[in-house]
């Protein structure tokens, strides 16, 4: 029997989500798929039975999938549904990953895949069934309060395909190390990293040539800078700036201008913007 015929016989046969409440899990083809249990009849079960292969679930379950991930299987074991990656960097070896599960799934509502890559970084894969993602920027402190640890996330985009998985994983496993040296960030989305990333692939020279370039003596005078980059965050709103950082207006005007006559950096220009930001963070970085 094909999985054609297996999906015209059962037509709620779905790949498996990783949930083993209310379903029947079985191993087709070295794949894991899934049918709810009140669909079937005993003599369906006992048919299923006869064509599946051995079916590995919980902790085992996770295993095989770190297994793949990590390159040890060449076959995914299971057809995900859409699904991200979210990145867990402790300060310290973490020894609970049980409570590490019942706390992210509780938050989640749903069954997570748990990988433990090292004692401080452990790898969730969180399929998705809703267009709503958990914004982790609000719920990070009270997390850490529960754990008593801790610890920054990084966030993959969505992954329509799950033969992409492998490929992103081992791609984001490779910045990790280092990404969180460029950002003061402690979640840390897909969409976020290319700043960090650069700054990560520029070697020390490329740096020192870009910001003695656009800063030039404006490096003696972090405190400048640290305004600069400040208004440039407030998307160069003087009034907004000045209210978030306790400053006179006049006062922040001041330094703008004194800032331009020492690079001939114009940020209310956009581009003038973007150099000098990321100049700035080249700059925090050395």
């Amino acid at each position: 029997m094909d999985l054609q015929k297996l999906q015209q016989r059962f037509p709620l046969l779905s790949p498996f989500s990783g949930r083993t409440d209310g379903n029947y899990v079985f191993n087709f083809d070295n794949q894991l798929y899934e049918i709810p249990i009140h669909t079937m009849t005993q003599s369906e079960y006992e048919l299923l039975r006869i064509f599946s292969g051995p079916t590995v679930l919980f902790d085992d379950y996770n295993i095989v999938w770190l297994d793949y991930l990590t390159g040890k299987k060449d076959i995914a074991p299971a057809v995900l549904p859409m699904h991200r990656l979210l990145f867990l960097q402790f300060d310290k070896d973490f020894t609970a990953p049980t409570l590490l599960r019942s706390v992210f799934e509780a938050l989640l509502g749903k069954d997570i895949i748990l990988l433990s890559l090292h004692p401080q970084l452990f790898v969730i894969i969180e399929c998705i069934d809703s267009d709503e993602l958990l914004d982790f920027t609000h719920y990070l402190d009270p997390i850490m309060a529960d754990l008593e640890v801790y610890f920054k996330i990084f966030v993959s985009d969505v992954i329509n395909d799950h033969t992409m998985t492998k490929e992103r994983f081992n791609w984001f496993v490779h910045l990790l190390p280092s990404i969180w040296t460029y950002t003061s960030k402690h979640v840390l989305t897909q969409q976020e990293l290319l700043v960090p990333y650069l700054t990560q692939h520029l070697a020390y020279q490329e740096k020192e040539i870009f910001i003695s370039s656009i800063l030039k003596s404006a490096t003696s005078q972090p405190a400048l800078l640290h305004t600069i980059k400040k208004l440039i965050v407030y998307e160069g709103n003087i009034t907004l700036a000045s209210k978030k950082m306790y400053m006179h207006r006049n006062t922040l005007q001041n330094r703008i201008d004194k800032f331009q006559q020492m690079t001939q950096k114009d940020i209310r220009q956009f581009s003038h913007r973007l150099e000098v930001y990321l100049a700035i963070i080249f700059f925090e970085s050395l």
